[in-house]
């Protein structure tokens, strides 16, 4: 979901890939206007307004998530193959830890002023969703949709893993073919919640794909990657349906399996032009910024978004709090990307980067890719 940058406006690498900044940007979007206009007037009570027929235009806009998992796994082998297991570690904490510490306070300072349900949380909570892992600690997300950076760490520590061991990147094809197995077995046969966690099997063949994708466009094809492409898409179309029969269940209805699919389609083929094309298009300023934000807006609209609708709809009318709701939140993303984010990075690498000395270190064999 996130990629790297060096300060609030940086500069632009020569291979960064531009359109996969906007195709990340058009996913925080959409799942923003899911929630904002569908999900919330339909579940847990989290907003008092009912945005009617345009809200049944993005009922399948939880799946802008899945998009973020493709991305990932495209960006993220792109980044490893040029980092110890160390520097790719602290890199990635030191990308998605500021923001996080800074939306999840704003989001906790706005649930303790508004105290009511279903938007109370307690100092406790604070502290544990400082970890990122808050229900281990037996606390809920300040925010819903933190459940999927939790997704984003398993498969984070298991690249890490990966390149402390040697797997990654000169056994990326076979760790992906395992990885695969284990995701086929256990969605279709075992069904394993243990697996489903540690393994992040549910949403696992996104990020195969994304990282098969590179491969592909990085060393070439081969029938090994073809295939494993062809398996990895097809477990897509299994997660999306799961997916759908979950909304029936939470929400009480669904698009249509043929619309699922349709749409599963839909967002494979966006990230499949913007893999292959991207990087011969010149990633402008505007695009550097409006990926930048997908992040901070991600994990601060939500519930901050919800509370802000519920307070100023009354007095304005639905649409002018919805429009509200979203100028904000982008506005609040704008900083903390451009005034938060880069000193957190500068902090966390001054902090962490000396203890690389006293580590065992795998072998840098790559140049430092530029995402």
């Amino acid at each position: 979901m996130q990629d790297d940058h060096t300060n609030g406006a940086p500069s632009q690498p020569r291979t960064r890939n531009g359109l996969l900044d906007l195709l990340r940007f058009a996913a925080a979007l959409v799942v923003m206007a899911y929630h904002f206009l569908y999900r919330g007037g339909r579940e847990g009570g989290y907003l008092s307004q009912d945005y009617g027929a345009l809200g049944h235009q993005v009922t399948l806009g939880y799946l802008g998530v899945n998009l973020f998992f493709l991305i990932s796994g495209f960006v993220i082998i792109w980044s490893a193959s040029g980092r110890d297991w160390y520097g790719f570690a602290v890199s990635r904490f030191a990308r998605l830890y500021p923001a996080h510490l800074a939306a999840m306070t704003i989001t906790f300072l706005m649930m303790a002023w508004w105290d009511e349900a279903p938007f109370v949380r307690t100092l406790w909570h604070w502290f544990a969703n400082l970890t990122m892992l808050a229900p281990a600690f037996g606390a809920p997300f300040m925010d819903g949709a933190y459940w999927s950076i939790v997704i984003e760490l398993i498969f984070y520590f298991w690249v890490m893993i990966g390149l402390f061991s040697g797997l990654l990147p000169r056994r990326t094809d076979g760790v992906l073919a395992a990885w695969l197995a284990v995701i086929f077995v256990n969605n279709l046969l075992i069904g394993s919640r243990p697996l489903e966690l540690i393994l992040a099997t549910e949403y696992g063949a996104y990020f195969a794909l994304g990282a098969i994708v590179w491969r592909l466009s990085s060393q070439g094809a081969s029938g090994l990657r073809l295939g494993l492409a062809a398996c990895a898409l097809t477990m897509t179309f299994h997660t999306a349906e799961v997916q759908r029969l979950d909304a029936i269940g939470r929400l009480g209805e669904a698009a249509s399996a043929s619309e699922v699919a349709l749409a599963n389609a839909g967002i494979v083929a966006l990230f499949l032009v913007a893999a292959m094309f991207g990087r011969k298009i010149r990633a402008g300023r505007w695009a550097l910024m409006l990926g930048g934000l997908s992040y901070p807006l991600y994990l601060v609209h939500q519930n901050a978004g919800y509370m802000l609708i519920n307070l100023t709809a009354p007095l304005i009318g639905k649409w002018a709090a919805f429009a509200l709701a979203v100028t904000l939140s982008l506005a609040v993303s704008h900083w903390i990307w451009r005034s938060v984010e880069p000193g957190g990075r500068r902090l966390i690498r001054a902090l962490l980067s000396p203890a690389a000395r006293f580590l065992p270190r795998t072998l840098q064999r790559f140049p430092a890719p530029a995402e």
